[in-house]
């Protein structure tokens, strides 16, 4: 991302950077869009595309570029309005008051933000957070030499609120095999260092540390909303963006892995880089979490960043693409 393109664009907007960390504005996020270990701009390969004219026909190249898109803010909260992104909460609204979604809560006999220790010699917590996954303020905006991203900014793409059977009561995921057999689909190393499982892909989790346990629920999230045909409600991120050229967006996403994507701290601390979750912590003192990751609120933001290949048309006819590197 133009680092001056970032800076006008905070200037134009009428916030002011927040100083509390735990919390975070449009205006903060716009400015970390401008981390350049996230953005990882390459130039990847070369393009061939047939020209014909009247005198007849030709073959054009034009340079074949790979970088990551800001594409969407999880976040994971303690309910209702505790978003950290504080416009956010505009954004999404009342939404997750809805009478079905009260419903389900009484059913269910939760609220987010709830901590209930587990049963027998259990040392985990098992922890409920809600969770938004909201276009990021720039993911709308492209510039010259840059691929666009398939998230539209300030959209809603998943609300927990209006997920309420899938989220809070794990219909119909609970009876999935990735969520029963042990080791599938974990995040981190199995046994030896787990944060939790991807499945069910609700808002409950048995993790003593909060940061990690916020961490694995955002990734649930990015894991449903960069897939389509998923049992809950939400919108995918899928499909080819609009663009004067051939674009290759990036797959589903995978935990353990920056194939698909990587993520930003937001909050409680702004990070200028981007990393996979799944970290083994073991031996150090402080862990993970220990490391400035955990929130006092229990309120989590991260921005996921996605891998894109594109190059501009140079002709009427797209031929092949040769890569120099595999990317990311």
């Amino acid at each position: 991302m133009n680092k001056a393109l970032v800076i006008t664009l905070s200037a134009l907007l009428p916030f002011t950077v927040n100083a509390d960390s735990e919390t975070i504005n449009t205006a903060d996020i716009i400015a970390s869009a401008a981390s350049a270990s996230c953005i990882d701009y390459r130039l990847v390969g070369v393009c061939f595309w047939l020209r014909c004219t009247s005198h007849g026909c030709d073959v054009e190249t034009s340079p074949k570029i790979a970088h990551h898109n800001p594409d969407i803010v999880v976040s994971a909260h303690n309910g209702i309005g505790s978003n950290p992104w504080t416009e956010a909460n505009s954004i999404v609204g009342n939404v997750s008051q809805s009478a079905v979604g009260s419903l389900i809560n009484q059913a269910a006999s939760i609220d987010a933000g709830s901590n209930q220790t587990s049963k027998g010699n259990d040392l985990n917590t098992l922890k409920f957070k809600s969770s938004d996954a909201i276009g990021h303020p720039v993911s709308s905006i492209s510039f010259s030499y840059s691929c666009p991203s398939q998230a539209t900014a300030f959209n809603p793409y998943f609300v927990s609120g209006t997920d309420s059977i899938a989220w809070r009561l794990g219909i119909p995921e609970t009876a999935y095999p990735d969520a029963l057999i042990p080791g599938r689909r974990e995040i981190g190393n199995y046994p030896a260092n787990t944060w939790g499982s991807v499945y069910p892909r609700s808002g409950f989790i048995s993790q003593s540390s909060d940061a990690k346990a916020a961490a694995v629920i955002a990734q649930r999230v990015g894991d449903i909303v960069t897939r389509s045909g998923q049992p809950h409600v939400y919108q995918s991120l899928s499909g080819t963006p609009s663009y004067n050229g051939r674009i290759w967006p990036p797959g589903a996403l995978e935990e353990n892995s920056a194939k698909h994507g990587k993520w930003q701290m937001l909050a409680p601390k702004k990070s200028n880089s981007c990393t996979v979750f799944g970290d083994n912590d073991t031996t150090s003192l402080a862990g993970w979490d220990g490391n400035g990751n955990n929130a006092s609120t229990g309120n989590y933001a991260w921005t996921l960043w996605r891998p894109y290949q594109c190059c501009e048309r140079k002709g009427q006819f797209f031929l092949y693409s040769v890569n120099f590197m595999s990317y990311p």
